[in-house]
């Protein structure tokens, strides 16, 4: 029995710790906001609004004359918007309105991020942005960078959106976890599961699943599941690059497909 109780302790201890480490893993917010889209001389809105439970999130609405479309920007696990000037940036140039957001813990974002809260997060941006007059609530874009995307897909499963965009994005939390660490059962073990294939299955509006295929974070075998996972219409885009090279402001090429897909 003693024996028992210690094997018990040691497993529960166990869960605990890998709770942590997976917390840990999957979010890296980053506080301070040293840089606007000022900075790179883009006029812009700096909003805060509400989530379901309570959070208060910030994010930049940054505006384009005569815009035609309204992409929601849910960005990746590290940093805060401060680091995606150039997406602004890369964006406003297309000739798009652009709303990115913090998710709750990072930057000026109230809470602590979790799946479920991210989740709740990209529905309260997506509400803020179609209660804007200047934005048309049939033509929206929601676009995910690595974890941003199955926070991108969730969102496109509980509100109307005219496309998705996946970009960098992996298949699952559990695939990419046992992909880390094979000798573990990491579906049993990981809390947050992120799963981004399951999502894309039922979605029948146009996606866009873009990869570098040298992504050293993601392999480019994450794209090639969601793409064969995820409901027509779909089209896959694979460019050359790693993780978080700067394919907004190298590769004409990929600025062309995605206008394409956007039928701009």
């Amino acid at each position: 029995m003693k024996i028992l109780m210690m094997i018990v302790v040691a497993i529960i201890v166990f869960r605990v710790y890998f709770i942590f480490l997976e917390q840990k893993g999957l979010y890296h917010p980053y506080k301070e906001i040293p840089e606007t889209p000022q900075n790179v001389g883009i006029a812009f809105e700096d909003v805060h609004f509400k989530t379901a439970d309570g959070q208060t999130l910030n994010g930049w609405f940054v505006p384009a004359p005569g815009a035609r479309l309204t992409v929601v920007y849910c960005h990746g696990n590290a940093g805060n918007i401060t680091h995606r000037l150039h997406k602004v940036k890369f964006f406003h140039e297309m000739g798009l309105n652009f709303f990115i957001f913090d998710y709750r813990g990072y930057g000026k974002s109230t809470g602590k991020p979790s799946e479920q809260g991210l989740y709740l997060d990209a529905q309260a941006a997506y509400d803020y942005a179609v209660s804007r007059s200047d934005v048309d609530k049939e033509r929206i874009i929601v676009y995910g960078k690595s974890l941003g995307g199955p926070v991108a897909a969730e969102l496109c499963v509980r509100r109307k959106a005219r496309a998705l965009v996946l970009e960098g994005s992996f298949a699952s939390v559990a695939l990419r976890a046992q992909e880390l660490y094979p000798f573990l059962p990491m579906n049993l073990l990981i809390t947050q599961k992120y799963e981004t294939m399951v999502k894309v299955k039922g979605l029948t509006i146009p996606k866009l699943i873009a990869h570098a295929r040298q992504d050293e974070v993601i392999s480019f075998r994450h794209a090639e599941r969601l793409f064969a996972a995820a409901a027509e219409p779909k089209q896959l885009l694979p460019f050359d690059g790693g993780h978080n090279d700067d394919v907004y402001v190298t590769s004409a090429a990929y600025r062309a497909e995605l206008e394409k897909f956007l039928n701009l």
